[in-house]
């Protein structure tokens, strides 16, 4: 462990999924670590909904002996895609490695418990950090990793715009979490042309397994108001919204029943996606490194952002474990393998938010009458590197379409 000095370590901003990640692995290969939050478990456990989150393929949580919440009831070992249409396009396959889905209140807080109690340093900032804080904390250490961060991330780290091509929101959102929705260990996809998507996955909440349900509507759409609609009319809105354009979903309502858990149950706004540059050099000579949403925010409609945190945090932990110094040169090179991970997600999750392809069209169409790509499509989600490989080569799916054999999924 070349290069961590006794008693200082690594500093990491926020207590994400990303930065968790990176403190339990890094406390997992005996590197000392504090990580600044901006609440404590406690706090975390009785806020609003901050996301919902479905984590796809293997996270490798369960590596790091944080494999919580795994209730049948939110472990999803089957997908369906729905386009709306006369007749509607649709098909059902299973997934190797099951969705999982729980509420961050209840995930987040699990992991800083873990590595509270592990040994682990945990500092709950008085307020938001910013640049000047990060720079203060640095002091301490030999890298900072910024993991999150309103003010900080800003500051430090600017839009990289050669990787960020849309300016403004893509989407508008509004995701929530309900009660009377007939619940089955199903991912639910739903795309209705010229609106936008619904999501709906079981998800594991402080109530128990219940819907959790994302509306990705289109600016200026029909499904655009129900991003502002005020909460108590929400449920009313979806209902309506559902039968129009996620009329399967729509089956599965029991109108007497359905209802939102309640007002912090309910996020509503929009997310502009972005790629920052991942490395800045802070006043105290300590170089910053950004990971998770402090680098990369992707719009959530490929469900990616969990994930693509989960894995990027891994390889820098490795890099880390490596051995210093922790250096720009240090920082830029892990910055580079971790794009290596991030650049395909960042291109599929933004193919998703414009109109699809003509090839992809012929492979869904053709997916709804052979049984292997149906597999093969939506186990793209457990893999977006494999996924922007296969949907960026029209050739291959015209091989693949025409009868060819799909290509061999890798599950690593």
């Amino acid at each position: 462990m070349a290069g961590i000095g006794i008693g200082i370590g690594i500093g990491i901003v926020g207590a994400g999924i990303s930065g968790l990640t990176l403190a339990l692995r890094l406390q997992q290969l005996g590197i000392a670590t504090t990580l600044y939050c901006e609440s404590d478990a406690d706090t975390l456990r009785a806020s609003r909904l901050p996301a919902t989150v479905v984590r796809m393929g293997h996270t490798r949580e369960r590596e790091l002996g944080s494999g919580h919440f795994r209730d049948p009831g939110c472990l999803m070992s089957r997908a369906r895609l729905s386009v709306k249409g006369d007749p509607p396009l649709e098909f059902t396959a299973g997934v190797a490695e099951p969705f999982h889905a729980v509420d961050f209140r209840l995930l987040l807080p699990a992991f800083m418990d873990d590595y509270a109690g592990r040994g682990g340093e945990l500092v709950v900032a008085a307020k938001p950090p910013d640049a000047a804080q990060v720079d203060r904390w640095s002091r301490r250490h030999e890298l900072m990793v910024v993991a999150a961060g309103r003010r900080s991330v800003a500051e430090l780290f600017p839009r990289d715009a050669a990787r960020s091509p849309f300016e403004r929101p893509q989407r508008l959102l509004a995701a929530g979490l309900y009660r009377g929705i007939d619940l089955e260990p199903l991912f639910s996809y739903n795309i209705s042309g010229g609106a936008g998507e619904i999501l709906h996955m079981p998800m594991m909440t402080r109530a128990g397994v219940v819907s959790a349900v994302l509306v990705e509507a289109l600016p200026g759409g029909p499904l655009e108001p129900i991003t502002r609609t005020p909460w108590q009319e929400v449920p009313a809105a979806l209902r309506a919204l559902l039968r129009e354009h996620a009329p399967r979903l729509a089956e599965r309502v029991d109108a007497a029943a359905f209802e939102l858990l309640g007002p912090d149950d309910l996020l509503q706004g929009a997310i502009t996606p972005t790629v920052r540059r991942p490395v800045a050099e802070l006043p105290s000579g300590r170089i910053a490194l950004a990971v998770g949403d402090a680098w990369i925010v992707n719009d959530p409609i490929t469900g990616q952002g969990a994930n693509l945190g989960s894995k990027c945090a891994w390889i820098a932990a490795d890099a880390i474990a490596a051995g210093g110094p922790y250096d720009a040169a240090f920082a830029h090179a892990t910055a580079e393998r971790m794009w290596e991970a991030a650049a395909p997600v960042v291109d599929w999750t933004n193919a998703f938010l414009r109109p699809p392809a003509e090839h992809v069209v012929k492979l869904l169409v053709a997916a709804t009458t052979r049984q292997d790509l149906a597999d093969l499509v939506l186990t793209l989600f457990s893999d977006p590197a494999f996924a922007w490989g296969l949907m960026s080569s029209p050739g291959e799916i015209a091989r693949i379409v025409d009868g060819g054999e799909p290509p061999l999924y890798d599950r690593v």
